[in-house]
């Protein structure tokens, strides 16, 4: 009976979840096979829990690969739903198993398994904001084959060599949502940015417990540098390393981008949302450089930007 649980659960959230999206990204899961019942059923809880945050932050969601028939074409599928896709922003979640032969990383699924450079094909063509999440093992690839300029790609593996089974997923699933134990700026929401430091500070932790080596270790690359950064090189949410002397850190971007948002940021629009973040990721910027500055230039800048922020936010209060 318990084991029936998780995949009644499933169903109940498919049935409830909107069809469209009053707002959020298009968010398309994929789940992949298994292998085990018990891999079966962690893979369907974690899909449950992007079901109930995507419900929650009012965006449209497609599930590939729950109570499909074996001889379904998964990867035809997800291939299609790319090419379709129209929305402004689109979060691609792969859940499941990845493989790494030395030579080629593959996310298993039904039908034919498809590679990291196969995604980055399909998803080529797509010209929104795009945020890839892939939390199986052998995952890491896809920093390198899919990090660009203006795109968020978070994995749960450093690179493909690391093919154990990841719990990476479950907890990052668990944060998206909204959870208070991941919101680290107290701004009564969860970026993805913090729930990438959550997910990677819960599996370091249960790795210390059990009295194990790690065998996972989660990367986020949304500078489009394709290096990405660890989770331990950040404080809070505020970037502490960037992976050489030469890059820029990660992490402005990933902490922008929020599924389940606070009372305020559902007052903004689209357009309103866009501006601010583009100002804030400047006023950033800016203060980076600042030993690079003449000090007058420097809060010349600074208040420039600043004033254009506040009256960004007394639009929104006066509306």
């Amino acid at each position: 009976m318990t084991r029936l649980f998780p995949c009644l659960l499933v169903f109940l959230l498919v049935l409830a979840a909107p069809a469209r999206a009053e707002s959020g990204p298009k968010i398309l899961v994929v789940v992949g096979t298994g292998g085990t019942e018990e891999y079966e059923v962690i893979f369907k809880e974690t899909a449950a829990l992007w079901i109930e945050a995507a419900k929650k932050g009012e965006a449209a969601i497609e599930i590939i690969g729950l109570d499909d028939g074996e001889a379904d074409d998964h990867a035809k599928r997800l291939r299609e739903s790319i090419a379709a896709e129209k929305s402004p922003e689109l979060w691609v979640v792969l859940i499941g198993h990845g493989t790494f032969d030395g030579r080629v990383a593959k996310f298993n699924v039904r039908g034919p398994d498809f590679t990291d450079q196969d995604l980055a094909g399909w998803l080529g063509g797509y010209e929104g904001a795009l945020t890839i999440i892939n939390t199986a093992s052998a995952s890491g690839s896809y920093i390198r084959e899919m990090a660009k300029p203006g795109r968020v790609i978070i994995t749960a593996t450093k690179n493909e060599g690391e093919i154990s089974f990841t719990r990476f997923g479950r907890f990052f699933a668990e944060a998206v949502g909204g959870l208070i134990e991941a919101d680290l700026d107290n701004d009564k929401q969860v970026s993805l940015l913090e729930s990438f430091l959550f997910a990677s500070k819960r599996v370091a932790l249960f790795y210390e417990e059990d009295g194990r080596l790690a065998t996972e270790h989660a990367l986020i690359d949304d500078n489009g540098d394709q290096l990405g950064s660890r989770a331990e090189w950040f404080e809070g949410t505020t970037p502490t390393q960037a992976p050489s002397p030469e890059a820029k850190p990660d992490g402005d971007l990933a902490a922008q981008k929020v599924l389940v948002k606070n009372a305020y940021e559902r007052l903004l629009t689209p357009e309103q949302t866009k501006a601010r973040d583009a100002l804030e990721r400047q006023v950033v910027e800016l203060r980076r450089s600042k030993s690079s500055l003449d000090e007058a230039d420097y809060y010349a800048k600074l208040e420039a930007l600043l004033l254009e922020l506040a009256r960004l936010y007394d639009a929104v209060k006066d509306s």
